[in-house]
């Protein structure tokens, strides 16, 4: 039995900080800042704890109390499910560094279930300890299972659990698991534990039943996918339209739509791409690596972009497959169109594959400051990038940054790539350019050869007969030497995370 007890405890603990991730996600994002904060506090709790479980077998050494530790990991597990969202809101809200706010919302949400969890396995190789001789074996045998448990766990939770549980009933389950688990150390004296069950499976039918009735009155889903915690909210915006948002990070929405008109681009940045089909009217063959709600292929297919409709053949690249079932769903993408073909792979690793080129790469990859997807920052990428657009094509890409100061610099390392990489590159500011300081999207057009054409429209000497969005674009150019010098990302080294945490503080001042 104890070594069942090493097994399903080293497994359960894996799934313990695999959800806690996606736990600390709608706050804190998924950036590595974020990862390394709930390894290091779990590891560290797991350590207080086994430091514990040692001293407390040395004193008073029973089946008993291994089976209240265990059970206790169980109450632990369902404290963090129970409070977990608004232990999370509240330290987003009172502490402004990621680096900090990550810490404390991991030793918050997961010290006590960790500590327990480390108090096992040295109670349990006490209890098994019945021969010097044999020592090393025994300690050794319990360790390998334990070990062997976390790697189930973390292939359990991570490729199956988070694909189809909410993290609150992954938590619940857990905890479950573990009171359970406690009667094979000690099954008399039951009662306790049995009512820990009875108000487990409570839990879970309470949050099930109201969910699902929330979601039957009309109520929009949390959806969660190994990827993303997928939020939804509408409202009529002072236009005095519905309009409805996607949000998978505390930065800001994700995609948005107008409910009238869900083919209309909603986001003020998503209306800036249109400075590509303005320099390639004759595009054709468009790849979008970043899909989010789908907004610009459903505003590309319609025909608002002015591009012939009939010859479009989009490739839309999109790393989750829940978000595009959440677009199909909630968002007005067409479930079957032959001009559109979805593939769910990682952006870059797309355009390592890629042997296409198109007339127009839109690239908006970067949905928030809280988690930035470094692979597809560096030089190595953007040479990818180019390779994947047409000698006459261009490359649209969306950056969340201010363009000088602390939070300018993924704009900067981007930007210096694009230049080394493409003839000619223009980047204009979603609010406005005389904000140098301001945190807003930046949109970069990359052109892989000169345009002679377009410099006066560029410059301001020549932009009659130019459509009105067009010259408001225009309008909004960030000149040139605003961009300065700054060293390349490559995929050795691209400090992504260093330039998150100062638009963090720069957004929290």
């Amino acid at each position: 039995m104890l070594e069942i007890i090493a097994f399903v405890s080293g497994a359960v603990v894996m799934v313990l900080e695999m959800v806690g991730a996606r736990v600390m996600a709608p706050h804190l994002g998924t950036s590595v800042i974020v990862w390394t904060s709930l390894i290091g506090v779990i590891l560290a709790c797991l350590a207080v704890g086994a430091w514990l479980g040692g001293r407390i077998a040395d004193k008073t050494l029973s089946h008993g109390i291994l089976a209240k530790i265990i059970a206790g990991t169980g109450v632990g597990c369902g404290i963090t499910a129970l409070f977990h969202f608004k232990a999370g809101e509240l330290i987003v809200n009172n502490i402004g560094g990621i680096y900090e706010g990550a810490v404390i919302a991991a030793i918050s949400l997961f010290a006590l279930p960790a500590v327990l969890f480390g108090m096992i396995s040295p109670y349990v190789i006490r209890l098994r300890l019945a021969d010097i001789k044999t020592s090393g074996a025994t300690v050794g045998r319990l360790y390998a299972l334990s070990t062997t448990g976390s790697i189930v766990g973390t292939f359990l939770g991570g490729f199956v659990l988070i694909s189809w549980f909410k993290s609150t009933h992954i938590l619940l389950g857990t905890g479950m698991a573990m009171v359970i688990l406690s009667f094979l150390a000690y099954s008399a004296k039951p009662i306790i534990r049995i009512i820990l069950i009875i108000i487990f499976s409570v839990l879970l039918w309470v949050n099930s039943y109201y969910s699902n009735k929330a979601i039957a009155s009309g109520a929009l889903p949390h959806i969660e996918s190994p990827y993303n915690y997928i939020s939804m909210e509408q409202y009529l915006n002072y236009e005095n339209r519905l309009v409805r948002y996607m949000y998978t990070n505390p930065g800001g929405a994700q995609s948005g739509m107008y409910l009238d008109d869900p083919s209309d681009l909603l986001l003020s940045y998503t209306r800036f791409y249109s400075i590509g089909t303005a320099v390639a009217p004759h595009a054709e063959n468009i790849l979008m690596l970043g899909c989010g709600g789908y907004s610009l292929v459903k505003w590309l297919i319609s025909g608002k972009a002015g591009l012939d409709t009939s010859s479009l053949k989009i490739d839309a690249v999109e790393i989750d497959p829940a978000m595009t079932r959440v677009a199909i769903k909630y968002f007005a993408l067409p479930e079957s169109d032959p001009r559109i073909s979805i593939y769910h792979e990682d952006a870059r690793r797309f355009c390592n594959a890629n042997t296409k080129q198109y007339d127009l790469v839109f690239v908006d990859v970067f949905n928030s400051y809280y988690s930035l997807p470094f692979q597809m920052t560096t030089k190595e990428a953007i040479a990818e990038m180019h390779r994947s657009v047409a000698a006459n094509g261009a490359l649209v890409m969306n950056v969340i940054s201010s363009i000088e100061g602390e939070g300018s610099g993924l704009y900067k390392a981007v930007a210096a790539g694009l230049n080394a990489a493409f003839a000619e590159v223009y980047a204009f500011a979603v609010i406005n350019p005389l904000y140098l300081s301001t945190l807003q999207n930046i949109i970069l057009l990359a052109l892989p050869e000169p345009r002679p054409d377009l410099a006066p429209i560029f410059t301001g000497r020549e932009q009659t007969g130019l459509a009105s969005d067009i010259k408001y674009i225009l309008s909004k150019r960030i000149e040139e030497h605003a961009i300065g010098e700054v060293h390349v990302f490559s995929d050795e080294y691209a400090p992504v995370e260093k330039y998150a945490q100062a638009m963090i503080k720069l957004k929290n001042r």
